[in-house]
């Protein structure tokens, strides 16, 4: 159709069959039992979660340390007096905050993306929102969300406005010190020449907003730059925030491309100002995804005298999901081992290998940039096979419904929800509790670790503490710690 008929009829043809399909029982049934209770999971585990909002700001800060930034105090200050929140001190610039926004700089954030667009496919629900009554029992809930998504909002442009001010400066500086003036030539991301521009207040120059701004956009996580084919998957029942992982792995391959081209960036004076940017940018992914983490487990086992030995027995025993992260042991007085799933928090832990590849190559003076982004891609591949479970798992919603209607009572992990020869009553009331957990927020299931842990009665559920309903013991230090 697209290459043959003409534009209008195409669009008239998308446009009336997305229609058609939300007017049919079909289309109304898929949305309101599918699309919208995965959208809304989603945002419970987001937005509604404080430790999500905790996990947000962290990995974003890693997205700065990954390009080689660390934003300094004026980048710092700048940022937080941009964000758009109720915080007291914020919303001071907001002419420039409206600038990075036309920039694209700003309110990119992936994971809200993805439920933003779901929610929006099913008109925010409103097919189930119809009777009056329900609306006015929802409004007070409105209110929460949007102060929520303002502050998940703000965790991500904190980030990337403090990354934009220093790539900004950084380049502004490197070019002067490479002797430029105002109306000499430089080369552009798109391989232009253009006068570098203004000199004395570099906030003027339009050469530096929009470089800085083109690497924020497309070296930070980023849903403007989803592909549409990736968003699209958010319409099935699988799949769990598929916009992150395919971000994590587009970004992470412009970082390594920059780096390359910064380090043989030259002017016509023989001058290479942006190089010591490009090593800058390959130690910051190298620290962020292998150095750092590594130093952590190793620091950790020194201290408290785990081998090696122990290190694999503690692998072959931890969670699933744990399996091929990167653990940091602690050990008990008792001498149990305990651990921190370092990965949890680091959004780079997959692609750790073709980067420790790219980075003892430049080492080893090798400048033959396609052989190395060769290289780095199949380094890639290998190294990111496990990102691609997002695209094909169960999401968070379908996965509680299928442990009820085809898993018969039991997990994807095979524990037990409920047993067949349960009364109807009590199996019944486990399986309404299993499906609700699925859209519960609040991190709800830590609280009540954490509220367990605290002797001598577990107030949420109002029992005597330390044990929950299986008999398993919390202890309040580890609790506190993992939330």
């Amino acid at each position: 159709l697209n290459k043959y008929a003409i534009p209008e009829v195409v669009e008239a043809l998308k446009e009336t069959s997305t229609n058609l399909l939300r007017d049919t029982t079909g289309g109304q049934i898929y949305a309101n039992l599918i699309l919208y209770p995965k959208a809304t999971s989603q945002m419970a585990k987001t937005i509604l979660s404080p430790i999500t909002h905790m996990r947000n700001f962290i990995s974003a800060g890693a997205f700065a340390t990954a390009n080689g930034i660390i934003p300094n105090p004026a980048a710092i200050k700048l940022a937080y007096q941009t964000l758009q929140t109720p915080l007291k001190g914020t919303r001071k610039q907001n002419a420039f905050y409206r600038e990075l926004l036309e920039l694209g700089v700003t309110n990119t954030n992936v994971r809200q993306g993805d439920y933003q667009r779901l929610l929006t496919d099913v008109k925010f629900g409103e097919t189930m929102t119809a009777n009056s009554g329900l609306r006015a029992l929802l409004k007070p809930f409105s209110k929460i969300k949007k102060v929520s998504e303002d502050l998940y909002t703000a965790e991500d442009d904190f980030w990337k406005i403090a990354s934009w001010a220093t790539e900004h400066d950084r380049i502004g500086k490197a070019f002067l010190r490479a002797g430029i003036k105002e109306t000499d030539l430089v080369r552009n991301y798109k391989g232009e020449m253009v006068k570098f521009g203004n000199t004395t207040d570099f906030m003027k120059n339009d050469f530096l907003k929009k470089e800085a701004a083109h690497i924020i956009k497309h070296q930070i996580p980023n849903y403007a730059y989803v592909p549409r084919g990736i968003k699209e998957l958010r319409k099935l029942p699988l799949g769990n925030f598929v916009s992150f992982p395919a971000e994590i792995i587009r970004t992470s391959t412009n970082i390594a491309r920059r780096a390359l081209y910064e380090i043989n960036y030259t002017l016509p004076n023989g001058a290479k100002p942006l190089a010591r940017i490009g090593y800058q940018r390959l130690v910051g992914m190298g620290l962020t995804t292998a150095a750092v983490p590594v130093a952590v487990t190793k620091m950790a086992q020194m201290i408290y005298n785990v081998t090696e030995d122990e290190m694999e027995a503690l692998r072959r025993y931890v969670a699933d999901w744990s399996k091929n992260s990167t653990l940091v042991p602690i050990r008990t007085e008792e001498g149990d081992l305990k651990y921190v799933d370092f990965s949890h928090a680091n959004a780079y832990d997959t692609i750790v290998r073709p980067f420790q590849t790219i980075l003892n190559e430049v080492a080893t003076g090798r400048d033959d940039e396609d052989g190395m982004m060769d290289d780095f891609m199949r380094g890639m591949f290998e190294a990111t096979k496990e990102l691609g479970l997002p695209f094909i798992s169960e999401s968070i919603w379908t996965e509680a419904a299928l442990d009820i209607i085809s898993r018969k009572g039991r997990s994807r992990e095979g524990y037990e929800i409920y047993n067949q020869d349960d009364l109807p009553g009590t199996k019944t009331d486990k399986i309404i509790k299993h499906i609700l957990k699925s859209q519960v927020p609040f991190s709800w299931e830590q609280l009540k670790r954490l509220d367990v842990a605290i002797k001598p009665r577990d107030i949420i559920q109002d029992r005597p503490g330390p044990y929950d309903e299986y008999g398993q013991a919390f202890e309040l230090g580890d609790e506190a710690l993992g939330f």
